[in-house]
């Protein structure tokens, strides 16, 4: 059983995620928008410590409480090359996609869901799946032009789609959902 406890954080609210498996004493973060007290105290409440934060992608509503979490927390940091340009620190681990981030009993699955910026990626572990900014309840992210919007697409298609309909979507804007939710329902992707 994988735990998933959402923070709404940052100027522009996003919810942040704080995720572990049942039994493991180590968690991770994703997308820490901004800083919370609360963060450090249920891990401390859990008897948990934070093992990695994970970027979904580099705009500053998603990791403006990098710097924060990271003097309180001291975990690594991880993100996608293709936003460098973006982060205002450089990650402990840069990502190519594809590879996993192991935490506790659980490796989290990089999948490369370019689109909604060049290194937008999505976490997925167990029936988890963190998509940032890429995969909403019922839409999908903004994108800069037309190819961008395809690409966005076929990622999804491609890299999520797959994860099953059982899979619990966890967007850093609105409510969760589920893959076969959005399969079925979702307008942008018929």
């Amino acid at each position: 059983m994988i735990y998933v406890r959402a923070f709404e954080l940052g100027y522009y609210p996003i919810r942040g995620f704080l995720a572990w498996a049942e039994g493991d004493r180590t968690a991770i973060f994703v997308d820490p928008g901004g800083w919370d007290d609360a963060i450090a105290t249920l891990l401390e409440t859990l008897g948990l410590t934070l093992g990695a934060i994970l970027l979904t992608h580099g705009h500053e509503d998603h990791t403006g409480g990098v710097d924060a979490m990271v003097a309180n927390l001291g975990a690594p940091v991880y993100a996608h090359a293709g936003d460098m340009a973006l982060l205002a620190r450089r990650p402990d681990t840069v990502l190519a996609g594809d590879e996993c981030v192991p935490c506790g009993s659980l490796a989290w699955r990089v999948l490369p869901v370019a689109g909604h910026t060049d290194g937008s990626v999505a976490y997925a572990a167990g029936d988890v799946v963190f998509t940032g900014d890429t995969l909403f309840a019922g839409a999908i992210g903004g994108t800069a032009n037309l190819a961008a919007y395809e690409q966005e697409r076929f990622a999804i298609r491609t890299q999520l789609f797959p994860l099953g309909d059982a899979t619990r979507v966890y967007p850093a804007h609105g409510p969760a959902t589920t893959i076969g939710i959005e399969r079925r329902a979702n307008p942008f992707l018929r």
